[in-house]
């Protein structure tokens, strides 16, 4: 268990750990929303079939043979669209997202044997995607970068669909260290600045004008050290504005992000 309470899903003691958990605050019969971990799925982009929405899953499964590194047969696949103004003259495109179907049994199983109610599996990207749409209720384009203990993703969308999100393989441990913090955040930057390049230039969509950011050290004002490495503006994420007031304990952003789950979450 980590501090702020939440469950590694990956980690090889999760299901004891969030057994003990459950009963420690008297949670059973309580509903579940389980994010992925980064390592646990992998997202790819396909030709969109032409069949029924409920039957893309199975339509996909077998474009998706060669990128996998396990059985197209015993991968778990949910879909979700891809802009079409963003496909690059490439015709219509899915989104899918792969597991093996072990890691999805171990983490049901995992949830049920605690005592709780699964309610949906989600991925970090659509849970993120969640919270930015409500920066973004016009649709006329934000970003956000969310930092986590080990790693982070920039996220672009478009009121409520997303448009591209990118993986960060930056820590908070990075951040915070005096002899890896100034390298860290010049790496950061880059990749920002290479993400709005490449939301503008490759899939043609005007860039917004401002980053939001969330999930640093609270101690560390990272956004005005990025501010003068990146084209856009970078501030923080204003979490009070977009929860009516509510503002989510320190590492608890992504969870808070998956209670805002519609019906187009990874399930």
């Amino acid at each position: 268990m980590q501090a702020d309470g939440s469950v590694q899903s990956g980690s090889a003691d999760a299901g004891q750990t969030l057994e003990s958990l459950v009963n420690e605050q008297g949670l059973g019969g309580a509903r579940a929303r389980v994010v992925l971990g980064p390592d646990q799925y992998q997202i790819f982009q396909a030709e969109r079939p032409n069949v029924e929405p409920g039957e893309l899953a199975d339509a996909v499964r077998w474009k998706l043979g060669d990128l996998l590194d396990y059985p197209a047969s015993e991968a778990v696949i949910d879909t979700f669209p891809f802009p079409e103004d963003a496909s690059r003259d490439r015709g219509a495109l899915i989104n899918a997202v792969c597991a093996h179907q072990d890691r999805i049994r171990t983490i049901v199983d995992s949830v049920h044997e605690a005592g709780l109610e699964l309610e949906c599996i989600d991925i970090a990207e659509l849970a993120l995607r969640n919270l930015l749409a409500r920066a973004d209720p016009e649709g006329r384009g934000a970003a956000l970068v969310h930092l986590g203990r080990q790693s982070g993703h920039v996220i672009f969308c478009r009121g409520e669909v997303l448009y591209m999100a990118r993986r960060l393989d930056v820590s908070q441990a990075q951040l915070r260290d005096a002899t890896t913090q100034e390298q860290t955040v010049q790496d950061l930057a880059l990749e920002i600045q290479r993400s709005l390049d490449y939301y503008e230039s490759q899939l043609r969509q005007i860039p917004p004008s401002r980053v939001q950011l969330a999930g640093h050290p609270e101690a560390l004002p990272l956004a005005g050290m990025l501010n003068s490495e990146v084209t856009a503006e970078v501030v923080d994420l204003d979490w009070s504005a977009m929860l009516s007031g509510v503002t989510p304990a320190p590492g608890t952003g992504l969870a808070v992000a998956t209670l805002l789950a519609d019906d187009e979450g990874a399930r």
